[in-house]
């Protein structure tokens, strides 16, 4: 089995994990939720939502060093703790100068998680059909995951993400000791929830 690195994946960037990445930096705060349920009209369906896994998913397998490079496992919380996990969702907004604040942003962002302390691993998705992406990371507290929203690179991308992604975009984060809670699925099923009590 291959194993990535989280440096690895990270430098497999492309503009659906740029989605999903910046769509984190809206709106993952203490209090997440999604900042929108609306479907943006130019959607290329209804179903293009955070909380609808898209049938054509492409997500690399989680990547880090909370992840047992032997069987490429999430190891799991040590005894007497637990997981914070974060899931986001996003899509792009189309355009050239869009595109170009992507790359400005990302990069930041970028190199922030790769040397992010208290980020254990980190899962990367998109959807071809609905051009999205999303994203899956594992933090040692939610304490480590405020001290990312907080960064200098993060607090930039959070003012300009209403400029970057429709405004369907989802964020969401629980606290788990369960490994089988630390998946794609679960983070949209925790989505859905949240856009069902927003209604």
């Amino acid at each position: 089995m291959t194993t990535r690195t989280l440096n690895e994946t990270l430098e497999r960037s492309s503009r659906a994990f740029a989605a999903a990445a910046l769509a984190a930096l809206g709106g993952m705060l203490p209090g997440c939720g999604n900042d929108s349920t609306a479907t943006p009209p130019d959607s290329p369906a209804a179903e293009c939502t955070g909380g609808v896994l898209e049938a054509d998913l492409q997500a690399e397998p989680l990547s880090g060093p909370g992840v047992d490079p032997a069987t490429g496992e999430l190891q799991p919380p040590p005894e007497g703790s637990s997981y914070t996990v974060s899931a986001t969702y996003g899509i792009p907004r189309s355009g050239d100068a869009a595109m170009e604040k992507y790359v400005q942003y990302f990069g930041a962002v970028q190199a922030q998680l790769a040397s992010q302390p208290g980020l254990l691993a980190l899962q990367l998705g998109q959807s071809p059909s609905c051009g999205s992406g999303r994203t899956l990371a594992v933090w040692s507290s939610p304490e480590a995951m405020v001290e990312f929203v907080m960064s200098p690179a993060h607090l930039a991308a959070m003012d300009a993400v209403n400029e970057l992604v429709e405004p369907n975009y989802a964020v969401t984060h629980w606290e788990t000791t369960k490994i089988d809670e630390v998946t794609v699925e679960e983070g949209v099923r925790r989505i859905r929830a949240s856009q069902a009590a927003a209604r």
